[in-house]
């Protein structure tokens, strides 16, 4: 039997047209409600994770304390998650201001 000549197909490449790639504009990252919402969240997981901290502190048991640790770190992780992100936000709007 004579070998069968298969073509290979060659994969184009995924072609991205214009008009999917979606842009942002600085103005929307520096928008006053973005600052808004992002002090807003700081100021509150800020809040928490003091008021886990207090907890923690007066707490008795091994399992509060320990159950108020964990929350006192996950609150400040995220609150400093939030400060980076009101920081980006303030300096791109300094960016925005200067052009």
């Amino acid at each position: 039997m004579a070998k069968k000549k298969i073509k290979s197909r060659k994969r184009a490449g995924r072609v991205i047209s214009k008009s999917k790639i979606k842009t942002i504009s600085s103005k929307q990252i520096t928008s006053k409600y973005n600052s808004k919402l992002a002090l807003r969240d700081l100021i509150l997981f800020a809040l928490l994770s003091i008021i886990s901290f207090i907890l923690y502190t007066v707490s008795g048991s091994i399992l509060y304390q320990d159950t108020f640790y964990l929350l006192t770190i996950l609150f400040g992780f995220v609150s400093v998650a939030f400060l980076i992100v009101f920081l980006i936000i303030i300096f791109a709007r300094g960016k925005v201001k200067k052009k």
